[in-house]
């Protein structure tokens, strides 16, 4: 069982995967079947490498804030030569939603000599790289008792009563690439850009409405995933007739309103 919002269910997620060039038919190109507990962000990595095998990888690729962190913006450039695009998470703590208080980003951060600078100056004195449960890679960066305890900004850093500040990192190059989608994210080139992904979901809502796809008339994981193949190839069809008929796809409708704001 799974929940998304207001919506509970049980059964099988679908990940669908479309291309998006402006002058040509945007088709399903891989189609993913999971339990409905199993997270968007477990699944990036399957995603390309489907898409290696099938000698269909992407160079940019729009996804979901769901499928994006650190590790796969580092893994899509490097491993596959994919420019993920798409929004990471901003940092959920207290210290992002006060613009005075010092979150992650106000820290000054040697990754050679493994020491972090906080704003006041004071440099930590404890370091510790290890492993989660779930094989990635944390650090943590200790500052000490005595600097804590007496900074006159400790109310902007830490809400302990006792315990000093630390601060929880990626390793190098997921932190920096999380940081610089942060930054980028909120330009308005970046928005505009990454406008291109609202075509999937009209993909989503054709196959919810049109073809039945949240229903599925099958036991199991596997047919169901056959299910997902089969819908996908009768939209696929579609568009390939409507495009012959010289149905291009449309562009997102803008209301009266917005139209006179433009």
């Amino acid at each position: 069982m799974s929940v998304k919002r207001d919506t509970e269910w049980t059964g099988y997620k679908v990940h669908l995967t479309e291309t998006c060039d402006a002058d040509l038919p945007h088709l399903i190109v891989n189609v993913e079947t999971t339990p409905a507990t199993t997270q968007d962000m477990e699944m990036t990595g399957v995603i390309h490498q489907d898409l290696e095998r099938k000698q269909l990888l992407l160079i940019e690729h729009f996804v979901d804030t769901g499928y994006v962190d650190g590790e796969h913006l580092v893994t899509s450039e490097k491993r596959y030569e994919v420019d993920l695009i798409g929004p990471v998470a901003q940092n959920g703590n207290w210290h992002a939603k006060d613009i005075q208080a010092y979150d992650n980003s106000k820290f000054l951060i040697d990754w050679e000599n493994e020491v972090v600078t906080c704003p006041e100056g004071k440099q930590s004195k404890k370091w510790t790289a290890k492993q989660k449960k779930d094989g990635k890679e944390e650090i943590r960066a200790r500052f000490g008792q005595t600097d804590c305890k007496t900074c006159p900004a400790r109310q902007l850093c830490t809400h302990a009563a006792v315990n000093p500040r630390q601060i929880v990192l990626r390793p190098k190059e997921q932190h920096e690439a999380i940081q610089a989608r942060r930054s980028e994210q909120t330009s308005k080139e970046f928005q505009k850009q990454y406008a291109k992904r609202s075509g999937i979901e009209g993909t989503i809502s054709q196959g919810i409405r049109a073809n039945d796809l949240r229903v599925s008339r099958f036991f199991g994981k596997d047919k169901t995933h056959l299910k997902h193949i089969f819908t996908a190839v009768a939209m696929n069809v579609t568009r390939l007739f409507s495009w012959h008929m010289g149905d291009t796809p449309a562009i997102a409708r803008i209301s009266s309103f917005a139209s006179i704001a433009a």
